[in-house]
């Protein structure tokens, strides 16, 4: 593998003395390290940084964070060159956000957007490609709103409008759904066009949504 010009890659590591699966991630650190596709790493073992664990809230080993990104247990070499190399990238974001969703990590997910407002503009993929996994979809649904009446929503707003012209009735309709939660004046008029969809769902969620907005 060859380190993309300009790509930085920051890694910590938390391992144990009696770790079973600890050597080996470490010895894969250690190799890309030696490598220079690295430009920072960090290893701590568990057992005589504590407090440092406890502010990652490190809860099992081995536990890795790679740029913003948080993993823990054994994972192959492959798995982990792909994040060195994408953990920055918008597919790599996308991917680590459906996955983790997949797994039932909401709280994970939703503190990663707090302190990465634009990776929820990117998590919308998941609401527009309706292949994605079901566990997936609706974990975002669940972060999503976590976030009604946050001002954090309106950095989807220019993403929901353009999913209220999707082919799928399905995506319109969840668009309307999470415009409903926005904060914004601009909401009722969106949601007002959408009472003449040619679906029914959609048009029953958007008078859903007017009512709310009325409601507050």
């Amino acid at each position: 593998m060859t380190k993309q010009p300009g790509t930085a890659c920051k890694v910590i590591l938390f391992t144990s003395p009696h770790c079973a699966y600890c050597p080996a991630i470490s010895k894969i650190f250690s190799a890309l390290n030696e490598q220079g596709l690295l430009s920072e790493f960090k290893k701590y073992d568990l057992t005589t940084h504590p407090s440092l664990a406890e502010k990652f809230n490190v809860r099992s080993v081995p536990w890795f964070k790679i740029n913003s990104l948080e993993f823990f247990g054994s994972h192959t070499p492959a798995e982990i060159e792909y994040w060195v190399t994408h953990s920055s990238t918008p597919a790599g974001i996308l991917r680590y956000i459906t996955e983790t969703l997949e797994a039932g990590q909401l709280n994970q997910i939703e503190n990663l957007i707090r302190k990465h407002p634009d990776w929820l503009a990117i998590s919308l993929q998941i609401l527009a490609d309706t292949t994605s996994p079901i566990q997936a979809r609706i974990g975002l649904g669940a972060v999503i709103e976590s976030f009604a009446g946050d001002e954090i929503l309106l950095t989807i707003l220019p993403s929901l409008e353009v999913l209220l012209a999707d082919a799928d009735h399905r995506v319109r309709a969840d668009a309307c759904h999470y415009l409903g939660m926005i904060p914004s004046n601009k909401i009722k008029g969106l949601l007002t066009s959408c009472l003449s969809d040619e679906h029914p769902e959609v048009r029953e969620v958007a008078e859903d949504g007017l009512e709310l907005i009325q409601s507050d």
